[in-house]
């Protein structure tokens, strides 16, 4: 080939300079899967054991989303849904269950020529649930869509470097960058608002405003209809483009019924029952019951994600570095391993997680390095503040999951140097609102899930020039790093990169870093096929039911 294959090109920058075992044994975990030996991957098909086709699976998702336009959304839970109505360019596959590769999906080939230019060439006869044909047109419109900062405010950074669109012809595109984009892979495929996911052009014409409601992909299912906080029900596309290893048609379901349950015992209780198939995620306390199941296969993987507490120094008090320092110390992320997440995780001491591969440095996550617990540190950074006498804060949380009792943990350890935290829970709609518009907090608790680079973890959180930054930090030595590595193609240059960076957030303390948390799967024995993909997706596009 005159250029280099991009699908080789990413996955080998994951795997640069490590060697995974080495890793796994860091962080104590066995070849197999996670410490305790449970399985990461739902057990393969015999040989003689041929997919059955037809059916309807019923997931529960424990949570409600925003929108069902892959551009906009702003909720990872939706990308769950996403995933099964859309293709992309890339996706996301897993070869064990913990770690992420890159492969194609709608791009049959990807060529990277020089360090700027990349070249896509689409599966031909690909056609959308309207009967639509996919070409080099509809993709390039759907970029351009979410470059668009006026259309797509907060993913459109994920563009930011793309200068122009070539279409050599209908199923070729040849993308040109202002400057060197490895982390083009991830912008492509992971996070909310997936930048290459593609949406029907005419569809989103139609239906404007309501187009979240009424989407038109190439994915194996296609949408039928959403009961607000009740269900999405989708079903197979019969033309849709991908076979399995034998030539045969997917997919093979008939439907996915996708149940919306925030209660959570509720929603064990339904899997337990046979009542659903399966669940995204579920609260730790009831992983170790889950997994005493014989009726059901319980898949964890640490996520690409960080659970953590930004402080917003637009205002007082945290405008005040050793106060800032003081609450970083004075966090016993065990304790919250424990107690909250009933050790389903690890404790954090830096943002880059473990699914990124050779970025993630599990020496750094051992001991004192990064952010850890010191609480006698932490009162003397007290003394040294504008705040020795002590000082009142607001904490704004989603009041879903786990964090209402993250946050009573946080406050009662907050407490022993003197910050008295008021916590105000809202649900999430309410809370994104506060949090990235109306900026009405001194501490916020989040999550951030599916990041699988770096560049995803530092750049749109922390940059000062990014939206997701509503604490408005801005530091000269993190921002010069961040923009370094993410036109840095040499991995090694890259990962010092982010080095730097983490050096600058640890010494600064925006952010008070916490956990990387399990993702968790749990299905039904007879549910063949799903295969865990630490990203937080449940993908149906070759599962099949075995319910003899």
């Amino acid at each position: 080939m005159k250029s280099r294959d991009g699908f080789e090109v990413v996955n080998e920058m994951l795997r640069e300079d490590v060697h995974r075992r080495d890793v796994l044994k860091a962080l104590g975990w066995s070849a197999a899967g996670l410490a305790g030996g449970m399985p990461l991957a739902v057990p393969g098909l015999a040989a003689a054991q041929a997919p059955r086709r037809g059916g309807t699976i019923k997931i529960g998702l424990p949570s409600n989303f925003d929108t069902l336009d892959a551009h906009n959304t702003t909720f990872i839970v939706a990308c769950a849904v996403h995933n099964n109505i859309y293709n992309g360019l890339l996706k996301i596959t897993s070869p064990d269950g913990k770690g992420v590769e890159f492969k194609p999906e709608l791009a049959k080939e990807w060529e990277i020529q020089g360090d700027r230019t990349h070249v896509f060439r689409l599966h031909k006869g690909v056609t959308f649930h309207n009967g639509d044909p996919l070409d080099a047109a509809a993709v390039k419109w759907n970029l351009e869509r979410v470059k668009d900062k006026q259309q797509a405010p907060i993913h459109a950074w994920k563009l930011g470097l793309l200068e122009h669109i070539e279409m050599p012809d209908s199923h070729t595109l040849k993308l040109l960058f202002s400057k060197p984009y490895p982390f083009l892979r991830v912008a492509f495929t992971g996070s909310t608002g997936r930048a290459a996911t593609i949406l029907n052009p005419k569809a989103v014409r139609e239906k404007g405003k309501a187009y979240g409601r009424n989407p038109v992909g190439t994915g194996p299912f296609k949408f039928v209809e959403w009961k607000e906080s009740d269900y999405v029900l989708l079903e197979r596309y019969p033309n849709y483009w991908e076979t399995d290893a034998a030539g045969g048609k997917l997919p093979y379901l008939d439907k996915v019924l996708i149940k919306i349950i925030v209660e959570p015992s509720t929603l064990v209780a339904a899997v337990k029952t046979g009542e659903l198939d399966g669940i995204q995620n579920v609260s730790p306390q009831f992983v170790a019951d889950l997994r005493k199941d014989p009726k059901l296969n319980v898949l964890t993987a640490v996520g690409g994600n960080w659970q953590c507490m930004h402080m917003n120094l637009a205002k007082e008090p945290f405008t005040d570095r050793n106060l800032r320092r003081a609450v970083a110390f004075a966090i016993d992320r065990k304790e919250i391993l424990d107690r909250v997440e009933f050790g389903e995780g690890i404790v954090a001491h830096g943002p880059i997680s473990p699914p990124m591969g050779a970025f993630y440095d599990a020496a750094f996550e051992q001991g004192k390095n990064g952010q850890y617990f010191d609480l006698e540190q932490a009162k003397q950074l007290m003394k040294q503040s504008k705040h020795a006498n002590g000082v009142d804060v607001t904490m704004l949380s989603n009041n879903a999951g786990t964090a209402p009792r993250r946050c009573e943990v946080v406050q009662a350890q907050l407490a022993k140097i003197g910050v008295r935290v008021k916590i105000e829970l809202a649900d999430g709609p309410t809370f994104r609102r506060r949090w990235l518009q109306e900026k009405q907090w001194d501490l916020v608790q989040v999550q951030w899930d599916a990041d699988l680079d770096p560049d995803e973890t530092l750049y749109p959180e922390l940059h000062s020039g990014e939206a997701w930054n509503a604490g408005k930090w801005a530091n000269k030595e993190f921002d010069r790093a961040v923009e370094l590595a993410r036109s840095e193609n040499d991995f090694k240059k890259r990962k010092k990169a982010y080095d730097d960076a983490v050096k600058a957030i640890v010494e600064d303390a925006p952010v008070a870093i916490l956990l990387h948390v399990n993702e968790q799967k749990v299905f039904a024995k007879h549910v063949k096929n799903f295969r865990m993909i630490p990203a937080n997706l449940i993908n149906m596009h070759d599962v099949w039911l075995d319910k003899s």
